[in-house]
Parts: structure tokens; C-alpha cells; sequence
């Protein structure tokens, strides 16, 4: 059975911010891209994602995503969270907010976007 977008969202998350083992990247290569300040949108390859992944997981633990919207309509998904951590070498905590949009194609997601709002860190 296939799974459905809400599925392979909720999957991607686990891979990404619970296990950290960012299998998930590689398959998604073709179409992930990066928003920058202003809105302005650039291809990201493995390699500069698989970084950025590693770079949150050494620098947090105990990471607790709370969403605020979550949809999944068609081939599209996405959803508005709260991330909730903790610094690994400080003990403090960290919170920012991040968004999140995917397309679903065959039972894969084939394009994400994950914005990250660095001004929300806290």
C-alpha cells in the first residue's frame, strides 16, 4: 500500500530531526531547494543539506517538533512548526520556528522546502 503525503512528511521528520540520519536526503536531490533572506530560492545539493542536517544534530538534542499547521492535499503537503531543543554544549534551550512544503509523487516525496526562521531562534 502507498503511503499517503501526511505519512511521508511525518517520516521525513522523523529522519530528519528525531533519528538524524538524513537518509532521506539523497532521493530528494533533483528538486530540494534553500530560501534565502528576501524569498529568493536556490538549489541545494546532498552534500549542502546532509551538512546543514549534521550541523543541527551536533549542535542540539532533544528535539520536539510542535505544529501549528499541518495539511496534506493531493500531491501537496506542508505544515508550520515549533522546534523545541536543547544546545548540546550549553544545556539551554532552543526554540525557532520552521516551515515546511513537499510534493508527493508515486508515493515519494520528490521536492521539499524547509525554511528555517533564524529570527524566531530563542
Amino acid at each position: 500500500m502507498e503511503k499517503t503525503g501526511a505519512e511521508l512528511m511525518l517520516g521525513w521528520f522523523e529522519d530528519m530531526w528525531t533519528q538524524g540520519n538524513g537518509s532521506s536526503i539523497p532521493p530528494l536531490l533533483d528538486a530540494s531547494r534553500a530560501t534565502l533572506e528576501g524569498g529568493a530560492s536556490v538549489p541545494i545539493g546532498s552534500e549542502e543539506a546532509q551538512r546543514a542536517q549534521r550541523a543541527l544534530k551536533e549542535a542540539l538534542t532533544d528535539i520536539r517538533l510542535d505544529f501549528e499547521s499541518f495539511t496534506s492535499d493531493g500531491d501537496q503537503v506542508s505544515c508550520a512548526m515549533v522546534v523545541n531543543a536543547r544546545d548540546k554544549i550549553s544545556g539551554e534551550a532552543v526554540t525557532f520556528r520552521s516551515t515546511f512544503d513537499g510534493r508527493v509523487r508515486d508515493g515519494q516525496l520528490v521536492c521539499v522546502s524547509n525554511a528555517i526562521d533564524a529570527l524566531s531562534l530563542g
